[in-house]
């Protein structure tokens, strides 16, 4: 009897497996005739070429939508020590299914020089797209475009720490960008006194951010700019001669903050991030026609908390 050899095994590599793109690629190389096995990318898979050999595969690709690159990895042949590299990059002007099909051409043109042409793979096990699962272990993370966190921290500016909750909606035009509205309220009062009187502080917050994130997947870091309004309300008591009475004072700001995530699901990730920033003006508490404190030059804080992928 004759068996068939098997056809070539191709790795594609992504950090998001599910992706409608990775799906298409995968599809297209197993309709040329390749066997194609598809793998999440994890912080541990640096080397290409290591997880290649892991997989035993004859090529593997490694996209990475953020950047529109694609690096192709062919492992070494017979009488040469290195695998072969290449990088490719996406046309961010196609669409992704036409940039998906484009790529598994080159690819299938690349290798058959090299002397790896697809095999003769019968009709039964040629899959479309829907039909090609990523390997079991990395859970794979899906395009939410659109997410939405609450957090629990605290902000300091002159009137001591003021514990607050915040609740974010956030955007994400493309993976490694996002654009955020935000509000968050003190929880507390701030208390201060003077021989002539005393005033409680309690602040409200809302305003705009952009973040971007360089490392994005099971763990994440963004860093970001944003504008926001403060609004100080100031509610006054004192003795005689003096009169107490109620202010509100609308500031407006600037914050550079940072932070980082862990993906705890696919739709769920915990969230710590930091914060510093500054008021202009910064609000000022008066007592007796003196400034007794003031807020907001600097603004510093920190949060811990959660976001959903909504969809």
């Amino acid at each position: 009897m004759w068996a068939a050899p098997a056809a070539p095994l191709v790795v594609v590599l992504s950090g998001n497996p599910d992706a409608p793109f990775v799906r298409r690629l995968a599809a297209e190389l197993s309709l040329f005739g390749y066997r194609v096995e598809v793998a999440g990318r994890s912080a541990d898979d640096a080397e290409l070429s290591t997880v290649l050999t892991r997989h035993e595969g004859a090529a593997l690709i490694s996209v990475d939508q953020g950047t529109q690159t694609a690096e192709v990895v062919v492992a070494a042949r017979p009488g040469t020590t290195e695998p072969r590299r290449e990088l490719e990059r996406l046309d961010p002007r196609r669409r992704a299914d036409t940039n998906a099909a484009v790529l598994a051409e080159r690819f299938r043109a690349r290798l058959t020089e090299l002397g790896i042409p697809p095999g003769a793979a019968p009709a039964s096990t040629q899959l479309p797209a829907s039909q090609v699962a990523p390997l079991p272990g990395l859970a794979p993370e899906p395009e939410r475009r659109l997410w939405l966190a609450g957090s629990v921290g605290a902000s300091a500016g002159g009137l001591g720490a003021l514990p607050e909750a915040a609740l974010e909606l956030r955007a994400f035009p493309v993976r490694w960008l996002s654009t955020s509205a935000f509000g968050k309220l003190s929880l507390g009062r701030a208390h201060v006194s003077a021989p002539e009187g005393n005033a409680d502080v309690r602040l409200l917050a809302g305003g705009l951010l952009i973040d971007v994130y360089p490392v994005r997947g099971p763990v994440s870091v963004n860093v970001g700019v944003g504008a926001l309004l403060v609004d100080a309300e100031m509610s006054g008591r004192a003795a005689p001669p003096w009169q107490g009475r109620d202010v509100s004072v609308l500031v407006p700001g600037a914050i550079f903050q940072a932070g980082a995530g862990l993906r705890l699901a696919p739709r769920v990730s915990a969230e710590l991030r930091g914060f510093i920033g500054a008021c202009s003006p910064s609000v000022a508490v008066r007592i007796a026609e003196q400034k007794a404190a003031s807020f907001g030059q600097p603004l510093v804080g920190a949060s811990i908390g959660v976001a959903v992928g909504v969809f």
